[in-house]
């Protein structure tokens, strides 16, 4: 009977771990204000006064870029003002560096 806990307590150990690892990321959508050389101007909705605010994410040569399910790199982005984008940041690492910046396709 102790043998049947043990994986049973190794599982539970590993969920917990793994959503306190998943909770660092948080991805912030919005409307894109602004683009520069290496990084982009967003107006998001802040969570708790429920106004929109411009937040500033930069991103770098490991940031992630998707155009629909496409990688692709910020120049073939084509990123415009007043596109709707997701970026995902990592408050572990850097809380304005995106790890992920997500963009609707091509229509």
């Amino acid at each position: 009977m102790r043998m049947l806990r043990i994986p049973g307590l190794v599982a539970i150990v590993l969920a917990l771990t793994t959503a306190a690892v998943l909770a660092h990321q948080v991805t912030y959508k919005g409307t894109v204000i602004a683009l520069d050389k290496d990084s982009v101007s967003v107006t998001v909705v802040d969570d708790k006064t429920k106004k929109p605010v411009a937040m500033k994410f930069d991103f770098d040569k490991e940031t992630k870029i998707l155009r629909g399910d496409k990688r692709v790199t910020i120049a073939e982005a084509r990123i415009a003002k007043g596109e709707k984008i997701a970026v995902t940041i990592d408050h572990d690492v850097d809380e304005t560096l995106g790890i992920v910046i997500r963009l609707d396709g091509k229509k």
